[in-house]
């Protein structure tokens, strides 16, 4: 579901004055629990310079969201007390999402009076302060500094009187900033976990209005990533018979995506609703304009200067506007794009989290 831990992790441990390792519950689903018996139920990886500490657990959360919220405090707390034993006791927890990580991370620091910080990711992120959620989510703001790591995110809460700082998403925008292969024709590509809300058929269809009408235009459009909508979104290219303009490639590592994109002129986003979006940024950071819709997150980062916006579920819409970046592909200035994804540099937002960091230690 996303690797901005381990992102986030890597960029702290570059700071040679910051310590940092990760501890990760692994919840393995209920549909093969011979599987989950006979696999290892603790694990650590040596990344470059930090460790991910493993502890895998079933997730009954089907059964009985109280009781699973429950067992992954148990777990944490226990896999907690065992990195103990092998790691001196750290000055700040820092829980990804708030429920149920950062849940468990507030219980963890009550009991071992460790300041707790939270950041919330998630484009759902009210539903954890309704409901059957609400009691663990208000624990959370009671007894955390809570981020989020977009605006609107953090306006939405302090709508609710929630004190709440942005902690943007981290991007290895070094990684991207490769030189520029010379494109001919219209190479759009999009990156993005196949699954609902993601609305890669509306890219498709965008595509195909453009064809029709500019048959003499050499253009691809080549998919990124993997989910279970795979076969809907291909199937939906077939129906649309645009399998002869559009590559679904599979998910790729970060470097293999960072190749890809300097392969390409336009990069689109036409989701429902996105708290952040990661590739967006990786796209500004390779020279690549981006078209996207108005879905909340990459409105804070897209300006005329480097692409453009549409509504949600235009798809004329989205066709012209890929069409008119695409036509005006020359006045997109690659530093200019670049500079923008500078924001969310490692340097830049490993700034901003020691700050948040002083304040809480205070």
């Amino acid at each position: 579901m996303g690797n901005y831990h381990q992102e986030y992790c890597a960029a702290l441990a570059l700071d040679k004055d910051i310590h940092v390792n990760m501890l990760f519950i692994a919840r393995e689903r209920l549909n093969n629990p011979l599987k989950y018996l006979f696999m290892p139920k603790t694990e650590v990886i040596k990344e470059d310079n930090y460790k991910t500490y493993i502890k895998r657990m079933l997730n009954v959360e089907p059964l009985s969201f109280t009781w699973q919220l429950k067992r992954y405090a148990k777990v944490l707390d226990k896999a907690f007390q065992k990195y103990l034993k092998d790691n001196p006791r750290p000055d700040i927890l820092h829980a990804m999402v708030t429920i149920p990580a950062g849940y468990a991370a507030c219980l963890l620091g009550a009991k071992y009076n460790i300041p707790v910080v939270v950041t919330e990711h998630s484009s759902y992120f009210k539903r954890f302060f309704e409901g059957k959620n609400q009691k663990y989510g208000d624990y959370v703001l009671k007894h955390a500094k809570f981020t989020t790591v977009s605006n609107f995110m953090a306006n939405d809460m302090k709508k609710l009187n929630v004190p709440c700082e942005v902690l943007p998403n981290v991007i290895n925008t070094d990684l991207f900033m490769g030189q520029r292969k010379k494109v001919k024709g219209l190479k759009l590509i999009t990156v993005s976990a196949l699954r609902q809300g993601k609305r890669i058929d509306d890219i498709i269809a965008a595509l195909k209005i453009i064809t029709e009408k500019n048959p003499e235009i050499d253009a691809k459009l080549t998919i990124v990533g993997d989910g279970f909508l795979e076969d809907y979104y291909k199937n939906r290219c077939h129906e649309l018979g645009m399998d002869q303009y559009v590559q679904f490639v599979g998910r790729k590592s970060k470097e293999e995506i960072a190749h890809i994109l300097l392969e390409h002129n336009l990069f689109v986003i036409a989701s429902s609703k996105e708290t952040f979006c990661i590739p967006g940024v990786e796209a500004l950071a390779s020279g690549l304009p981006v078209v996207s819709t108005k879905c909340l997150g990459p409105e804070e980062y897209i300006t005329k200067e480097c692409g453009k916006l549409v509504d949600i579920g235009d798809i004329p819409g989205l066709a012209e506007a890929i069409f008119d970046v695409y036509k005006h592909i020359d006045n997109y200035h690659i530093e200019t794009l670049r500079n923008i994804a500078k924001r969310y540099s490692r340097k830049n937002v490993v700034k901003k989290a020691l700050e948040i960091y002083q304040e809480v230690l205070k």
